[in-house]
């Protein structure tokens, strides 16, 4: 075990190491760190709020544990979508793991460090979120000092099995998609498969948790806890751990846990020993092209230069394995769940949210949907890793004769794209399931265009200002940068001061008085973006190395 550690060890400070970052890096990581100090409050007080509001809720009926389950539920999801991406990243997508295989080393033992920083990431998660939640219900509770320290190992073993069991499906899974002999091909199989589970988990979580005949019974039988954690049993045997933490029962399900837990390592272990080694192998494989003259033919003719730009940028995301699922992938994420939520719920309130939505006042509609658009829309990864894709083959710009203009119009275009994809997609589940009014969606329609182009190119002028150059591994563009927060803030100020004073102007009233009066501001704003943009271009372009 001490080479495994020591492993470990090694793989954290690779990754994680401040060593090698620039001042200005650093001092930008201390500046978001102050900025995010008062949307931590925000998030703390809405989260101690929202206990409250259940503890009243369910102490009368003797059902508080069901807080407990719902947070332990709604973590367990976040685990496992989380690990998704950072398993299949660090343990086959990043350039270093093949130089890992002749080193004397167990399967195992690589497949732990390599599990090392997505497991430690989990616990960023953790501190923010179970954490207060935990502190939370404890004083809600009038809790003693006997459940805070079985809350905090609750804390510690929580995210092990979601980890453990993510990680060994992925596992499973790469040892016979790599049987392709594709690299990439198989990269990005793995990448969809993970999306839809993402997506699977929640249907079903929607499906069996959605009836109210199934809660009904369940109130009835004094079993909600039971309903709530049905298909997540480390959140029932957590939640009836803290519950009582003093009683015997309380004490066998913490150690039940704990065993749990330790089952799962060891697993894990025997999995990797097994399975990780063959899965890495099948990574190394290629495809040999057969090329003739038609096909050469093709390729040669001379094309728009915008168009071949744009062209390079999109087959750059599709057929890099980490671009694939950390733009295209995450930017898809979003859209398809709030389809798939919409649909779920037809039988609920959203059932007639079209007619609702006809009979509301028309400012307060539009006004509401471009807030939401802002959100949706606000940070693309496609812009925010615009100029950070090209890496240290971003000298070629330099030397090619393409206008610097062309260049960036192209990322642009291309960081568009995916934000009209997902525009489309939610434009097909307002019109043909919620079946919202011709008209509302028009004028939405129209203004999340704009709004798109604006982030798009806040994105862009935000990664051109400070990009990442200098990774060795693709997953470096994404890992420790905070910077798609940044174009978010700035949107969100901005488009909040417009919506607020839109809002006040009494004299506008009606839907398209005010879609009128946006989109002439909407409009200012993509000039005043080109011409920042171009003048940034201008400044920068020759100057990132």
């Amino acid at each position: 075990m001490s080479n495994t550690w020591k492993l470990m060890k090694l793989m954290v400070k690779m990754q994680l190491s401040f060593a090698h970052r620039s001042t200005a890096e650093k001092t930008g990581y201390l500046i978001l760190a102050v900025i995010m100090i008062p949307f931590g409050l925000l998030i703390l007080t809405l989260l101690n709020e929202l206990i409250a509001a259940m503890y009243a809720a369910f102490s009368p009926t003797g059902d508080e544990a069901v807080i407990l389950g719902v947070l332990f539920v709604l973590m367990i999801v976040f685990y496992c979508f989380i690990s998704i991406g950072t398993v299949l990243s660090s343990f086959y997508f990043a350039e270093d793991v093949e130089s890992f295989v002749p080193l004397p080393f167990h399967p195992y033992q690589i497949a732990a460090g390599k599990a090392a920083v997505p497991f430690l990431s989990l616990y960023g998660v953790n501190a923010v979120i179970l954490l207060p939640g935990l502190a939370f219900y404890g004083l809600h509770s009038g809790a003693g000092l006997l459940y805070y320290s079985s809350a905090l190992l609750v804390w510690l073993l929580l995210p092990v099995l979601p980890f453990v069991l993510t990680a060994i499906a992925i596992m499973f899974m790469m040892r016979f998609v790599n049987i392709s002999k594709n690299k990439d091909r198989s990269k990005v199989i793995a990448g969809l498969l993970g999306f839809g589970f993402v997506i699977g988990i929640n249907v079903v979580i929607r499906l069996e948790g959605g009836s109210q005949n199934m809660y009904q019974l369940a109130a009835e039988q004094g079993d909600l806890l039971g309903l709530v954690t049905k298909f997540f049993p480390t959140a029932y045997i957590s939640s009836s751990a803290l519950a009582a933490p003093a009683s015997i029962q309380g004490i066998l399900f913490l150690v039940l846990m704990t065993a749990l837990s330790a089952g799962g390592i060891a697993l894990f272990f025997t999995i990797g020993q097994k399975l990780y080694f063959k899965g890495v192998l099948g990574l190394s494989g290629g495809k040999r092209n057969t090329f003739t003259e038609d096909t050469v033919e093709a390729y040669v003719k001379k094309k728009p230069l915008i168009y071949s730009l744009f062209r390079k940028e999109v087959l750059l995301i599709l057929r890099t394995p980490t671009f694939f699922t950390q733009v295209f992938v995450q930017s898809l994420i979003l859209p398809v769940l709030a389809i798939v939520l919409i649909i779920m719920e037809m039988d609920g309130p959203l059932g007639g949210a079209g007619t609702q939505l006809a009979e509301m006042n028309g400012k307060f509609v539009i006004l509401a949907s471009v807030g939401l658009s802002v959100v949706v829309f606000g940070s693309n990864p496609a812009s925010i890793s615009s100029i950070s894709r090209d890496g240290k083959s971003w000298f070629n710009h330099l030397y090619l004769p393409i206008p610097p203009s062309k260049v960036i119009m192209s990322k642009m275009l291309t960081a568009y794209l995916l934000n009209a994809i997902s525009l489309v997609i939610l434009s097909a589940a307002a019109l043909w399931v919620i079946k919202i009014p011709l008209s509302i969606w028009t004028a939405w329609f129209i203004l999340s265009l704009l709004i798109s182009w604006i982030a798009s190119a806040a994105g862009v002028m935000v990664d051109l200002y400070s990009p990442k150059l200098d990774w060795t591994d693709e997953r470096e563009v994404f890992k420790g940068r905070f910077i798609g927060i940044v174009p978010l803030a700035i949107e969100a100020l901005v488009f909040g001061v417009i919506l607020v004073i839109v809002w006040n102007i009494n004299s506008l009233q009606g839907l398209w008085p005010v879609t009128g009066a946006l989109l002439i501001i909407f409009l200012l704003l993509v000039f005043l973006m080109q011409t920042a943009m171009k003048k940034l271009t201008e400044r920068r372009y020759h100057n990132l190395l």
